[in-house]
């Protein structure tokens, strides 16, 4: 029985368990466009569904991004098993508020990213070590066809590499979609979602460019890296960088002279702030889009990963891994942020590794992929199953 420990900002924890899912069936798991097999839910005994504020269901192997469809009750989630070339990827789709799998679809290639755009009803799935965007038919599971970004280069040792991609952010009212590789330099490419064609390659003069957000009402991408300048913001049309935000404390773009790695970003459109994850320092940091000065930073822990924010609530959710390469036996958390005060008002700890998030439009749901531990964590097993938590934010 695993436990997931509620902490308030000041006083006692809480505990509270939850009686695990059943596991996926390996056979089946490997049949594409095929519903899944029946799970049994996490539980709180003999409280409604709907009535829980966690919701846990144990069922995956490599889980990474989570995407929402309010519009059909469900939720998709992206998993790669096995790192192997050769391997497939999944995307499973769940019932939103019970967590009960409807359907596995696999991919010819490794998922990692999600983007959904809605209005055509197609789902992007992001092959980052392939450097490619597979299209699939959000409705039927149908595997629509792949678009390659990246062109294999050789390296100096005469092997090749594949620029990768990362973060798959949609435009659904223009019909594009914005993808991240963090390289050196790192990229951001720009695909018309009609044509399933690359219309604009945008190479950074920073470094790593990972995280992205786009405001539809000025019509602005925001990417962010390492480097000089941490943040860009992108005019689409033009395909060209038209601001650059920085903390002023790296002295060059490399590797080297880069204090910061900013890997994800959250975006609040009615207030112009951009919120930010650094890997390197474990922080939030906190922008006002229009000055391009920091406003704030908040300490989330070491391996500080994804980040959300909820202008319903005004609230910013955070994800850290809680573990390093100095220090892998840590366990990670979701911070739960007040986005007026920039107070902490609660930390969740989810074992072990909290990784990619998700909230429902009304504001009321967050889903968090929670990974497994790896090799030389204390809470290491071999066949051990990765999570999708559903919070009812109400």
């Amino acid at each position: 029985m695993s436990r997931m420990r509620i902490r308030p900002a000041t006083g006692p924890v809480c505990r509270r368990a939850w009686r695990l899912g059943a596991t996926l069936a390996a056979a089946l798991a490997l049949v594409a466009c095929q519903s899944g097999p029946s799970l049994h839910a996490a539980s709180t005994g003999a409280a409604a569904i709907g009535a829980a504020p966690v919701l846990r269901q144990d069922a995956f192997q490599g889980i990474y991004e989570v995407a929402v469809a309010p519009a059909t009750g469900t939720v998709f989630v992206a998993a790669t098993p096995s790192f192997d070339a050769a391997s497939p990827g999944y995307v499973h789709r769940l019932d939103a508020r019970t967590l009960q799998p409807l359907q596995t679809v696999q991919l010819p290639r490794r998922a990692f990213a999600l983007g959904l755009n809605s209005v055509t009803n197609t789902l992007y799935v992001g092959n980052t070590l392939d450097g490619s965007l597979t299209v699939v038919d959000a409705a039927s599971g149908a595997v629509r066809g792949q678009i390659q970004l990246g062109v294999a280069e050789k390296k100096a040792d005469g092997k090749e590499s594949m620029p990768h991609t990362r973060k798959v952010i949609v435009d659904e009212k223009h019909n594009r979609v914005f993808v991240t590789s963090p390289g050196q330099p790192g990229v951001v490419w720009i695909v018309d979602g009609a044509k399933g064609q690359l219309t604009h390659t945008i190479r950074s003069e920073g470094i790593w460019t990972a995280g992205a957000v786009y405001d539809a009402a000025a019509n602005r991408l925001y990417v962010s890296q390492g480097g000089v300048h941490e943040i860009l913001a992108i005019d689409p049309d033009a395909g060209q960088v038209v601001g650059r935000f920085s903390t002023g404390d790296s002295k060059g773009n490399t590797a080297q002279d880069s204090r910061h790695f900013f890997l994800n970003l959250a975006l609040d459109a009615q207030g112009q702030r951009l919120f930010n994850t650094d890997s390197n320092t474990g922080q939030l940091y906190v922008w006002d889009i229009a000055s391009g000065k920091l406003l704030k930073t908040v300490a989330l822990g070491t391996g500080a990963l994804d980040v959300a924010y909820n202008p319903q609530r005004n609230e910013i959710y955070a994800t850290n891994r809680g573990v390093s390469r100095e220090k892998p036996e840590g366990t990670g958390a979701l911070t739960v942020i007040d986005g007026a005060s920039y107070a902490v008002k609660r930390s969740i700890d989810l074992p072990v590794h909290p990784n990619s998030l998700a909230v429902t439009p009304d504001g009321d749901t967050l889903y968090v992929s929670v990974k497994a531990p790896r090799e030389k964590h204390p809470a290491f097993r071999k066949d051990g199953r990765e999570s999708l938590v559903r919070i009812d934010l109400r």
